[in-house]
């Protein structure tokens, strides 16, 4: 190569070094204006899309996207630098190849260029002169006619032309966009340079928040790894708030899409505008995750706002272990140390019930971990809750209108926090009390629990309990409670008399029956009795007083002794005075009592022995009339079933007839209606007439009785009322009637199943007869008693008519002695 330089002539070198040179510099121009359009094209085009993309969707185009089509750019600008320039630059251009060129564009050099080169470069120093010579001249030859190429026609310059100037008109394209919209240039540099997430400067923007319950709290969206985060409790309504920042336009409209988790659904919905250039979406019942959008304007959020379902904080299980005021005698105790411990009330439902004054830890268990508790019983509030700060516990009255009265600071005692087993429970000390007595306040001022002082809490009030959890959610539906307070009601008092009037003798015992109850237990019960209505009320105790606080306590003396008896004679009253007696009794609630109750009243008229015998006759006389009464109604039944007797016979000897069958069918249906009706009415008026004798025995025992309680009976009476007139009675209702009534039930057995009741009509009235002759000879006892005490009342009467003669004579005498001294007598 050195020896073909030498040997080549300056003039064809510089030729070929030209044309070399030109060929680069083209390559150069050309590469640089195809880069120049390259890099314009990707401006345009990347701005274009970024322009369409956001028009459609009111988003930057994505990150990931951006970020890509710049590593696609550069990618695309290298490999056309590459390709037109640096690849076309490093070619080796050698003067063989230059010279072919020339020859091709050139045919008047008829191949002397390509020779002379290839001549000067084949040239080894050992030709002739002949061949040196030749070589000579047509190098000469050639180098002359070099001299008068025009290098220039070697190029084609229309691509070139049209390269730069598509290229120039791309530059100053940008270059007058640059000038007539800056902030475009500087959004582009900012989403394909800088890769910022938002590069669109907008009219209308939106800040979303979520209204949660309860109270309408507005809450925030968090930043989590996942994105904007919200957590929703499940089933809870979902309210979207969108609002419109100070510096942004509000726009006409906001439209939401969502899509539900697991394909559950999607759509897209207007929201409704408020008031404040505000708008609002609810979603009711939420029970799936959820990702939504928010569009207004040329505003749309990129990332989805996340709503995320949880469950929402609840109370599983509420427990009071609860210690009873002593008086209530339900204090549980240990099984081993007999000492008193607290009694663990499960709480089924919204309701429990408590003694009054209990004290008791409400233990609360729920299903997730808490941060803070609000328990409102109004007016009170009692709050607390825990977070990095450590635990804090308020108990705060309010007013009637809501609004704060005044805050006291709860010290949880030595357990220094309320929260335990990791804050998904809790406890509280309480004490149920109406603070009704100094007793009970000083009582609450002393308590004091692991937990602190326990709050008052009164009876009946009802307790809602507000959880909010680790996940920011406060339950929407508080857990309610009523703690129904037991007040220590007084004593109950039920008592009646037995065997005894309100006429009584001077020296009667008056039998008082009845029960007293009470809710924990009785301390004391006696008789408390007034003379004639007036003066201090004076007691007396029972003979068997209440011990070791009975709930219930019965008035006896004991099992066969059903009564506690009042002894008048002690009294020393006089015919004429009345007699109040009632029973009083108390109970042992030393907190808010003790509590009193006085049973009713039975006021006594304390009569002669005789007057008392005569108003007993009265009683034994119409108890006859109406023992006559039953004895008639019973013989008309045996006349009543006498006749039906017959009756049945009619109907045996009208089926056998035959002459007029439908005329004798109406006849047997007549007597068949007629047996059905006797029998029913039989067996009920039987019936009735048992219960009237065992009323009419009852009140026999009773004037027996009464005759007993107040000291003016005889032997002889009581043998005559006992067994000549009790006794018969009792053995009429246990044995007579029940055998009436059996049989008058076959009787109508047999009718209602169209058997012959002959028998049962036979048998029914002649137990009938029997029962009626038992009953005349009762009535005949009856009556010879009604004659000893027509006797005695004959006597009254006849003692009466003296003492009356006595009186009027004494008033004759006294008017004769006035007369006779000439006085008035007046």
């Amino acid at each position: 190569m050195t020896q073909s330089k030498d040997t080549m002539p300056n003039e064809i070198q510089d030729v070929l070094n030209t044309l070399r040179t030109r060929i680069r510099r083209y390559v150069i121009i050309e590469g640089s204006a195809i880069l120049l359009i390259v890099l314009c094209a990707l401006f345009w085009g990347s701005l274009l899309v970024d322009f369409a993309y956001f028009k459609l969707s009111n988003l930057e185009l994505p990150q990931w996207f951006r970020a890509g089509f710049d590593v696609i750019a550069v990618s695309l600008l290298m490999l056309t630098f590459l390709t037109w320039i640096a690849l076309r630059l490093v070619r080796k251009f050698r003067y063989r190849a230059l010279a072919l060129l020339l020859e091709h564009r050139f045919p008047e050099l008829d191949d002397r260029l390509i020779t002379a080169v290839e001549l000067s470069e084949s040239l080894t120093g050992s030709e002739g002169a002949l061949g040196r010579a030749m070589v000579k001249r047509t190098v000469d030859q050639v180098t002359q006619d070099t001299k008068s190429l025009a290098l220039d026609d070697v190029f084609e310059k229309a691509p070139l032309r049209r390269a730069v100037v598509m290229a120039s008109v791309l530059i100053v394209s940008i270059a007058g966009f640059a000038v007539a919209n800056q902030d475009a240039l500087n959004r582009w540099k900012s989403g394909y340079l800088d890769l910022d997430d938002v590069y669109w400067d907008r009219r209308f923007g939106l800040d979303v928040q979520v209204i949660a319950q309860p109270g309408d709290m507005i809450k925030e969206f968090a930043e989590t790894e996942r994105g904007l985060e919200y957590k929703h409790p499940r089933g809870g309504d979902l309210t979207v708030l969108i609002t419109v920042p100070d510096s942004k336009e509000l726009p006409d409209q906001v439209e939401l899409s969502y899509r539900l988790a697991n394909g559950r659904g999607r759509g897209s919905a207007l929201c409704s505008k408020v008031e404040d250039g505000r708008f609002r979406y609810s979603v009711g019942g939420l029970l799936d995750d959820m990702e939504f959008w928010v569009s207004g304007g040329d505003y749309t959020n990129r990332e989805p706002y996340k709503v995320k379902i949880v469950d929402p904080p609840r109370v599983d299980e509420i427990v009071l272990e609860s210690f009873y005021p002593r008086y209530t005698g339900l204090a549980k105790r240990d099984d081993n140390t007999d000492e008193v411990i607290r009694d663990p009330v499960l709480v089924q439902g919204t309701q429990v019930t408590l003694p009054v004054e209990t004290e008791f830890l409400m233990r609360v268990r729920c299903n997730k971990p808490l941060v803070g508790v609000r328990i409102l019983y109004d007016p009170i509030e009692v709050a607390f809750q825990t977070n990095d700060e450590g635990f804090g516990a308020t108990r705060t009255i309010q007013t009637e209108d809501g609004k704060q009265q005044r805050s006291v600071e709860l010290k949880p005692g030595k357990a220094g926090t309320f929260f335990i087993d990791g804050s998904s429970e809790f406890v509280v000390p309480f004490v149920l009390s109406n603070e009704a007595s100094d007793a009970s306040k000083q009582r609450i001022a002393s308590m004091m629990t692991e937990y602190g002082q326990p709050s008052v809490i009164p009876p009946d009030a009802p307790i809602r309990i507000f959880l909010e959890d680790t996940d920011d959610i406060i339950g929407s539906e508080p857990a309610r409670l009523t703690i129904n307070g037991v007040l220590d009601e007084p004593p109950r008092v039920e008592t009646g008399l037995r065997g005894i009037g309100t006429s009584i003798t001077r020296k009667a015992n008056i039998p008082v029956t009845g029960l007293v109850t009470d809710d924990y237990g009785i301390v004391n019960a006696r008789f408390e009795f007034q003379i004639d209505k007036e003066g201090e009320w004076q007691s007396r105790e029972f003979e068997v007083a209440p011990e070791g606080l009975p709930r219930d306590f019965h008035l006896q003396r004991n099992e066969e002794q059903g009564f506690e008896s009042f002894a008048v004679l002690p009294l020393g009253l006089a015919i004429g005075q009345k007699l109040t007696v009632q029973v009083y009794a108390q109970d042992g609630d030393q907190l808010n009592g003790p509590h009193a109750t006085r049973g009713e009243r039975f006021t006594f008229t304390i009569v002669s022995n005789e007057e008392l015998l005569s108003i007993l006759h009265q009683r034994e006389l119409n108890l006859r009339r109406r023992f006559e009464q039953i004895i008639s109604e019973l013989k008309d039944k045996r006349k009543d079933l006498i006749l039906h007797r017959t009756r049945v016979d009619e109907r045996a000897r009208l089926q056998k007839e035959s002459a007029d069958a439908t005329d004798t069918a109406a006849k047997i249906r007549e007597i068949d209606v007629a047996l059905i009706a006797c029998a029913e009415r039989s067996l009920h008026g039987i019936r009735k007439n048992e219960n009237e004798t065992s009323e009419i025995e009852k009140s026999f025992r009773d004037i027996r009785e009464e005759l007993v309680n107040n000291l003016v009976d005889t032997p002889l009476m009581l043998e005559r009322i006992d067994d000549r007139i009790v006794n018969p009675l009792r053995t009429i209702t246990s044995n007579d009637y029940p055998r009436v009534d059996e049989s008058l039930g076959l009787f109508k057995f047999a009718n209602d199943n169209g058997q012959d009741p002959t028998s049962s009509i036979d048998e029914s009235a002649e137990l009938l007869a029997s029962l009626i002759d038992r009953m005349e000879r009762i009535l005949l006892e009856m009556r010879k008693l009604e004659s000893f005490q027509e006797m005695v009342e004959l006597l009254k009467a006849i003692r009466e008519s003296e003492e009356k003669l006595l009186e009027k004579t004494k008033s004759e005498q006294k008017k004769e002695l006035f007369k006779r001294l000439g006085l008035d007598d007046e």
